[in-house]
């Protein structure tokens, strides 16, 4: 008969977590919280296992794009269509971890009446008051073909304010 090593199983097991405040903005999760799902762990763990439970980083992003519209159709309309479009796409933050994917974005833009191509669409770190002071390489992220932001394991994108976040052109 074989014996297996059990010590040699440990894991230990890295739990990013986040939270929504009353507006549906991500905050940190409060200790309670994480308590209580600690608490909710330890009985389903495995003997083993180690579990840490940790806060993600929230990275606050605005959209920038540049699209070109038909000729005869009015810009201001063609732009409020486009802005209105990647704010149904983007109407709360991602998943943690999940990737940004460009390719997304000029698809959703591409589908809007009156839109002949897009010529740009630029992902932007937003710092400053009332954002996450989370620095964060959008440039040193993005895909070689440029179509996605790979986004860390701990990290949670929000577009905050989708009115004052997703910026466009139109020409």
């Amino acid at each position: 008969s074989v014996m297996r090593d059990l010590s040699s199983s440990k894991r230990n097991i890295n739990l990013f977590v986040i939270s929504e405040d009353e507006n549906t903005n991500l905050e940190s999760t409060n200790m309670v919280v994480k308590q209580n799902l600690k608490t909710w762990l330890n009985r389903h763990r495995m003997i083993n296992d180690t579990i840490d439970i940790l806060d993600a980083k929230i990275v606050n992003i605005g959209i920038e794009f540049h699209v070109v519209s038909h000729r005869d159709a009015n810009r201001f309309d063609v732009l409020h269509a486009a802005t209105t479009a990647l704010k149904k796409k983007f109407p709360q933050p991602l998943y943690i971890g999940e990737p940004i994917y460009i390719s997304d974005i000029y698809t959703a833009l591409n589908k809007v009446e009156n839109v002949v191509s897009v010529k740009k669409v630029k992902i932007v770190n937003k710092q400053g008051t009332n954002y996450s002071s989370t620095r964060f390489d959008i440039r040193a992220n993005t895909g070689a073909d440029g179509s996605y932001v790979k986004v860390p394991e701990n990290v949670v994108v929000e577009v905050k304010y989708p009115n004052l976040d997703i910026k466009g052109t139109v020409e």
